[in-house]
């Protein structure tokens, strides 16, 4: 189940350090975009990584290939748009649609390094680098509380019910952390990335095909 390869390993790391950044700053600023200030004014709408490291979620990442960093506290109520739901959507795509964005670039650096002779390394290493983005995109979709599916799932339940259910938000995410080291959760997100890094990849080969000849 883990993967202690010391080449990962470093991989995971680097994801911490590039990749965060990047997906919680794309979700601040849209935050931002949105109306509300309060990433600014804690300081996280920024690319430092300092900013926005999660202990938990770097130690995950660097074993395993999934984790999460620590995002601003969006406060959809300082919103200007209207409808505050389609506001948090947004808010909570921004982060794996970076992601994508990320592999989709790691791709095309891969397909166009090995026609050009890069080294296997670096074409492992900027393979690998897709993978996860990928995983990770799809990892943080998921319906549990805390991750962007859970903010966007958030949005279509009556008030009340999420009431009931918020003092036991950190034992879902708990239980559902657990099935994704321990259980058949990673095999479901396994399968579902299979299938967004087979499309990041034909994109990447249409738009590398314009360039290469």
């Amino acid at each position: 189940m883990f993967n202690f390869d010391i080449m990962h390993i470093l991989i995971g790391a680097l994801m911490v350090f590039t990749v965060f950044p990047v997906r919680q700053y794309a979700r601040n600023w849209m935050a931002v975009k949105m109306g509300d200030n309060t990433p600014i004014l804690e300081g996280k709408l920024t690319l430092n990584p300092l900013a926005h490291v999660d202990p938990i979620g770097c130690i995950f990442m660097i074993l395993i290939g999934l984790g999460w960093g620590r995002s601003a506290s969006i406060n959809p109520s300082n919103f200007k748009c209207k409808n505050r739901k389609l506001g948090m959507i947004a808010v909570a795509l921004a982060g794996p649609v970076s992601n994508i964005l990320f592999a989709f670039v790691m791709a095309l650096v891969v397909i166009i390094g090995d026609h050009f002779g890069m080294s296997p390394v670096l074409v492992e290493i900027f393979s690998y680098i897709t993978i996860l983005n990928i995983n990770l995109a799809v990892f943080l979709l998921l319906p549990v509380p805390g991750f962007d599916g859970g903010d966007i799932l958030m949005q279509f339940l009556p008030a009340k019910v999420i009431w009931k259910v918020a003092k036991y938000f950190q034992y879902i995410s708990l239980a559902m952390i657990l099935l994704l080291c321990f259980g058949p959760l990673r095999s479901v997100v396994s399968f579902l990335a299979m299938y967004v890094y087979k499309g990041v990849m034909i994109a990447a080969a249409l738009l590398a095909g314009l360039f290469i000849r």
